[in-house]
């Protein structure tokens, strides 16, 4: 099957299946997918979607910031919307540390969500593990920085190893080359200032614990195995 999805409007799309774990298994196909935006989507865009199995669109947000949302009258009708805030930008701590850094457009910021904010990491693990059947979106402005976070989650709990987990969000950095809203901060720079890599900053989260930190924020253990068998059996 093919990782890259092609849904009309949309360029950072991507299905979580196929991936290798530590356990030497390999995650689901059909079950997860990450996207930028899906109010970019066209008519025909909604209908790959839907076809492509899903049934739950999470879109992850911001406080204090605004996102486009999907027109309801394009959304097919046994797809549900539920909208998730991920982080909070009226947080003096969290602009201090992630946004007047740079570091939330990176994967630095999944350690500092961790140690700081575990109970909205737990609210995103928590969305995915209760949505009903069928397949899950999560998905942000661009697909790369609020969904990175969600996807490591996912992924971590999952047992993907850390350099696929890398892997897998640089290629965001290929899908998003050309689309303007992705050109604000230049992520790699920040890395480079930070004298960190894509893979530093994986392998420091993972440290924390992921699992603790999520039930320490407020997941339910029934939310964790549930999460973790979206993509694994």
């Amino acid at each position: 099957m093919q990782r890259d999805l092609v849904w009309d409007g949309c360029v950072n799309v991507r299905d979580l299946g196929g991936l290798p774990t530590v356990d030497g298994g390999v995650t689901c196909w059909g079950r997860i997918v990450r996207s930028d935006n899906p109010s970019r989507l066209s008519d025909r865009g909604w209908e790959a979607l839907h076809a492509h199995g899903v049934r739950t669109v999470i879109t992850l947000r911001t406080v204090g910031t605004e996102d486009a949302e999907p027109d309801p009258a394009a959304v097919p009708p046994d797809v549900a919307v539920e909208r998730v805030f991920v982080e909070d930008a009226t947080d003096a701590e969290f602009r201090r540390r992630c946004i007047e850094t740079g570091w939330w457009a990176t994967p630095l910021v999944w350690p500092e969500m961790l140690r700081s904010w575990p109970q909205r990491c737990a609210a995103v693990v928590g969305a995915v593990a209760r949505a009903p059947q069928g397949g899950v979106v999560v998905s942000c402005g661009i697909g790369r920085d609020r969904t990175g976070l969600a996807t490591f989650l996912l992924l971590a709990l999952a047992g993907v190893p850390a350099d696929v987990i890398a892997t897998d969000w640089a290629r965001s950095l290929e899908a998003l080359a050309h689309d303007p809203l992705a050109q604000s901060l230049p992520v790699l720079e920040i890395l480079e200032r930070e004298r960190s890599t894509v893979g530093d900053a994986v392998h420091a989260a993972l440290a924390l614990g992921v699992e603790g930190r999520l039930l320490a924020g407020g997941a339910s253990p029934a939310d964790v195995r549930a999460a973790r068998a979206r993509l694994v059996e």
